[in-house]
């Protein structure tokens, strides 16, 4: 009868140097496949950005941290991240509300109230934004139906955000994606901790800005060139 071998000798079987290295390497192939898992989740489908300007408040203000899923299908009421529409704006992002899909059709008054169709519907609904910031004056009436393939978009800053009520619909190509519910929820604490650890150059490579309602083309090309450079010089 073969003998059985003994504790000792099965913990020394288990610490000879073939087992070691094979768990080693066993090991770090785990944490290579969860390293490129969380890279691809976190700036492919998951992509970080940070809220410049004040066009969003009060729901955003400017420094935040927040998510924006690029897989989401977009629905009324999201916030959405997209490349600038407008001729000589290119690489500038901004970040609006969703007010109209495709087909839909927008009222808004002088007084600044916001009426929506929607598509395939056949009256009118006086939406409730509690989410505005205060009242405001949009000088005049507006009356659009939002072409198939665009957006049409606006900051909850109504009275200082630079949106569709200037520069019209939004293609759907030039969305980057909807800002994630989680994100938007633990902004504060997203802002505080990606704040602290500084993970801005590394992670969070896109700042997107709200551009005010008021300032001139030329003058906010001023302004963004002046912050690119202080910028810059601050992270060399």
């Amino acid at each position: 009868m073969q003998e059985q071998p003994s504790l000792k000798e099965l913990l020394e079987d288990r610490r000879h140097p073939r087992r070691a290295f094979c768990s080693t390497l066993r090991f770090l192939l785990v944490l290579l496949a969860l390293f490129s898992v969380v890279t691809i989740l976190f700036t492919q489908i998951f992509v970080g950005v940070i809220v410049d300007g004040s066009s969003m408040e009060p729901t955003l203000t400017s420094g935040d941290y927040l998510f924006v899923d690029t897989t989401a299908d977009i629905a009324r009421g999201d916030i959405v991240v997209f490349a600038s529409p407008e001729p000589g704006s290119e690489g500038l992002e901004l970040i609006k509300r969703v007010i109209g899909l495709p087909g839909d059709e927008i009222r808004i008054t002088r007084d600044g109230r916001v009426a929506r169709k929607n598509r395939g519907e056949d009256s009118f609904i006086w939406l409730e934004e509690d989410y505005i910031l205060g009242p405001y004056d949009n000088h005049r009436d507006q009356s659009v139906t939002v072409a198939a393939g665009e957006l049409f978009v606006m900051g909850d800053n109504r009275g200082d955000s630079h949106d569709s009520r200037s520069f019209g619909g939004v293609p759907l190509e030039n969305v980057l994606g909807t800002v994630t519910g989680w994100s938007l929820r633990g902004k504060d604490l997203l802002t505080a901790v990606l704040g602290v650890l500084r993970f801005e150059r590394r992670i969070l490579q896109r700042r997107i800005r709200s551009v005010p309602f008021s300032a001139p083309c030329d003058a906010k090309d001023k302004f963004w060139r002046k912050y690119d450079e202080k910028r810059n010089r601050d992270h060399i």
